[in-house]
């Protein structure tokens, strides 16, 4: 990231949909006349992967593109694993990260209206750690953790996860143990 390309980004519009982008170490972008159209990046303690596409441009394969050309640089660039959020609701980038070889961890019911998906993929076997240690979130006993945790970390937490949106909400530990859902 550069601030020639992070004007880009903003001028396309992508980083104000997602401001997360800003903070990424790479991406893989499609432009057309000069405009960011499409954006996947990568970054954070947990490598996740954020992607970002004009509405004009979406449902046309340029999401599977660029999470493909992400996933391939991450090869390259020699890393173990990747991680995503994933709405399970947004059908379209559940079967996009499904395609990729992602899979699905743990469920977080962060907020009354905010479910995430916590799906990571492995290229090396010791990344299979990491994911030992995702799955414990897979519990009650687990997600009541991860709700502690959350919520005595949330100033520093969106920088181990690449998450700089504006309005962190804050987390519910009782809406993440009520609809607590086992993967």
């Amino acid at each position: 990231m550069n601030s020639k390309f992070e004007e880009k980004l903003r001028k396309s519009g992508l980083s104000k949909e997602m401001k997360s982008l800003e903070s990424c170490d790479f991406f893989a972008i499609e432009e057309e006349n000069d405009l960011v159209i499409g954006a996947a990046g990568l970054g954070g303690l947990f490598h996740v992967s954020g992607i970002q596409i004009t509405e004009k441009y979406r449902g046309k394969g340029l999401g599977k593109k660029l999470q493909g050309e992400l996933v391939d640089e991450a090869k390259n660039r020699d890393y173990s694993f990747l991680t995503v959020f994933n709405d399970p609701r947004n059908i379209a980038s559940e079967n996009l990260h499904n395609s990729l070889g992602y899979e699905t961890v743990f469920r977080i019911n962060y907020a009354e209206t905010i479910v995430n998906d916590v799906k990571i993929i492995v290229f090396k076997k010791r990344a299979i750690i990491v994911k030992k240690f995702l799955k414990i979130f897979n519990s009650k006993i687990g997600m009541l953790g991860l709700g502690i945790l959350l919520k005595f970390t949330r100033k520093i937490f969106p920088k181990i996860i690449l998450y700089n949106e504006e309005n962190i909400p804050e987390p519910s530990i009782i809406n993440m143990i009520k609809k607590f859902e086992k993967i």
